[in-house]
Parts: C-alpha cells; sequence; structure tokens
C-alpha cells in the first residue's frame, strides 16, 4: 500500500487536461484503425489514468473528430496538428480508449487504441 491507500501498481487517477499532448501521440494508431476518408484528430482528454508498473501505462480515454485532412493527400498520419489538420464542421465523432506505455530509459513507447464508441452529434462533453 502507498500513503494515499492504492495498491502499489494500481491505476491512479490523473488530471485529464493535462494529458493533450499524450492524445496526440496516438493519432497514427486512431487513424491506423479509422476507415473513414479523412484523417480522425483529437478534441478533448476526457478521462486519464497513470499506473506504474515496469515503466508507466497512461491510459486515456480520449473524445476524436474527423478533420479536414484527406487520408492519402499530402499530410501523412504522424505529421498531423491542430494546426495543419482542423476539426471538420459537423464531422463524425468517436470515443477512444488509448494506452500509451513507457519505459524512457529504454527509449521504448507503446501505444494501442480501441474505439470505445461512436458519439452522436447531440452529445455533449
Amino acid at each position: 500500500m502507498t500513503a494515499n491507500g492504492q495498491m502499489a501498481g494500481g491505476l491512479s487517477d490523473a488530471n485529464a487536461t493535462e494529458y493533450t499532448g499524450s492524445a496526440w501521440k496516438s493519432i497514427p494508431e486512431i487513424n491506423g484503425q479509422n476507415n473513414g476518408g479523412n484523417y480522425l484528430v483529437p478534441i478533448k482528454v476526457l478521462k486519464a489514468q497513470v499506473q506504474v508498473v515496469a515503466g508507466t501505462n497512461t491510459i486515456l480515454e480520449v473524445l476524436v473528430g474527423e478533420s479536414t485532412c484527406a487520408k492519402g493527400g499530402p499530410i501523412q498520419a504522424k505529421q498531423i496538428t491542430a494546426a495543419n489538420c482542423p476539426l471538420k464542421a459537423n464531422g463524425q465523432r468517436a470515443i477512444y480508449k488509448v494506452t500509451i506505455w513507457e519505459k524512457v530509459w529504454e527509449n521504448f513507447t507503446q501505444i494501442t487504441a480501441e474505439k470505445v464508441r461512436d458519439v452522436k452529434p447531440s452529445e455533449q462533453f
């Protein structure tokens, strides 16, 4: 047990707003699963949890939306930024669970993304 009563190695809630940069790291993985014609970009990190076990697992719940950048266009998935691929008005949206496992001392990062569900246009977050 730790001082705050959590089990060592357990998940700890984190401030979701601090993980926007981490959400952008997951864009190539998310778009590898996206069958749509345009790239998806993060809109907001809804939930963040951190686990320290042989590195750091960061687990995010990310709201993503369709951007104005077409797949197969001049911009590749690894080059997407908020500045060069803005959010498409009334585009499709979805929630993804993203896990980022990092061992910085080994220069190791593994990112997995899993679609949780589509989001209706009327839903507010």
